[in-house]
């Protein structure tokens, strides 16, 4: 009777897991989201960034052409169904509001790359709303490792400026001697996103071992960042194909997070510029 019951209740529990497998096979997989990190320089140039310098007017009617037809090329050809902009999101509802003024011709553009290419590319694609996607709670606080890196750490303070002082020329001379194309192609590639983020690994050991004021700044700008994909996660989750407009201090850390996402397709930028 033992062996009875035990050859029933194997054959309950194989049929209840062929059962289970079919029901699982029937479904359809989710196909993971598109995403496009766009990374830009704040064209307004509001001298927030660390690295500062001087930029091109895109304000100029040859450069307006350009971002009218670039907005339209991202549009139809990457077909975007949300467009995420680096803005606080307790501006959501004024943000929309100018949005809606913008779909009826009653709103001109400010100078910044979240109205200028956001709106039009969301325009263009024929999308409701855009969605505000930043982190104004946290970030990067480096007041500790600014104050303490010149005298701790004289010789990772000297390489930072030296550093500092490379990417802000070569910044300028893009902007100097290259077309507002040029300037955005440069920002979105690997090498120059890779020397970006290089500085938060320059100085991560300043107070190594005592403070920690080194990787505690790194740390803050990183669950900045961390915080800011979690945002584009949940656009990704309900839509096919996402398109982030940040600087392109975050999307340099951005794109290494959604190069791990398994539920995330990156489309490569330079495609459309």
């Amino acid at each position: 009777m033992k062996t009875l019951s035990l050859l029933i209740t194997l054959l309950v529990c194989l049929h209840s897991t062929a059962a289970l497998s079919e029901s699982l096979a029937s479904k359809p997989v989710a196909k993971p989201a598109k995403v496009m990190l766009f990374g830009s320089f704040h064209f307004s140039n509001p001298g927030l960034d660390y690295v500062k310098n001087k930029q091109i007017d895109v304000t100029t009617e040859e450069n307006q052409t350009y971002l009218i037809n670039l907005s339209k090329r991202i549009a139809n050809e990457f077909k975007p169904t949300a467009v995420l902009l680096e803005c606080d999101p307790k501006q959501q509802t004024a943000i929309n509001q100018n949005f809606n003024k913008y779909l009826t011709d009653n709103y001109e553009l400010p100078v910044n790359e979240s109205n200028q290419i956001g709106f039009r590319v969301a325009k263009e694609a024929k999308i409701e709303k855009v969605v505000c996607f930043d982190e104004r709670n946290v970030q990067w606080q480096a007041e500790a490792l600014m104050k303490s890196m010149p005298e701790s750490n004289p010789d990772i303070h000297a390489d930072f400026q030296t550093l500092i002082s490379n990417i802000t020329s070569e910044i300028e001379d893009w902007h100097k001697q290259g077309s507002l194309s040029g300037v955005l192609k440069k920002l979105n590639q690997r090498e120059y996103e890779d020397k970006n983020k290089s500085l938060y690994i320059l100085t991560n050991g300043v107070g190594a071992g005592d403070n920690f004021a080194g990787a505690d700044a790194a740390a803050s700008w990183w669950h900045r960042n961390f915080r800011m994909y979690a945002n584009i996660q949940k656009a990704a989750a309900t839509n096919k194909r996402v398109l982030v407009i940040a600087g392109h201090g975050h999307t340099s850390v951005l794109r290494d997070f959604i190069a791990l996402d398994k539920n995330a397709i990156q489309v490569d930028t330079l495609d459309v510029l």
